[in-house]
């Protein structure tokens, strides 16, 4: 499978990204083979928003501290 390189979207274009993933895996049939790119794709941006975020290290997800 093809690695999904988001790095260069900034965290707006990022989330909206993620927003319209999220909604057409919502409208995918269970069935549908566009399942799978449109999770990958939903991965990798989970992933960079992640590590933007703080909670990934070395990767590993890790919990963000609590103030």
């Amino acid at each position: 499978m093809r690695d999904h390189d988001v790095t260069a979207l900034t965290s707006h274009e990022l989330e909206v990204a993620r927003r319209e993933l999220a909604a057409s895996l919502a409208l995918a049939r269970p069935d549908s083979a566009m399942r799978g790119p449109i999770l990958a794709q939903l991965s990798a941006v989970a992933t960079e928003l992640d590590r933007r975020s703080g909670t990934w290290l070395s990767g590993k997800a890790v919990e963000p501290e609590a103030s």
